[in-house]
């Protein structure tokens, strides 16, 4: 694994958001290298900053998250209704 990396500041704040396709195309675009090369590159600098890297959770997903929870509720509330009456 290469323990020194210079890559380009952007790359770097992709990969810590956990945008590691969107690091690639930094990379590729900002220094002309192959898609190969970037891709072993950028998992390499990932695999060495795993303390760094936020998980990335979509803003939406977590609502529906909640939302399905509300609807298993509500059909196991409805289940114990029927069940009572």
């Amino acid at each position: 694994m290469n323990t020194e990396f210079n890559l380009p500041e952007q790359v770097k704040q992709a990969v810590h958001q956990n945008r590691k396709i969107e690091a690639i195309k930094l990379l590729r675009e900002q220094t002309g290298m192959g898609l190969k090369e970037a891709k072993y590159l950028v998992e390499d600098y990932a695999r060495a900053h795993p303390d760094l890297i936020r998980a990335a959770q979509p803003a939406s997903a977590s609502g529906s998250t909640n939302l399905l929870l509300v609807i298993a509720v509500a059909v196991i509330a409805y289940g114990i209704y029927r069940l009572v009456s």
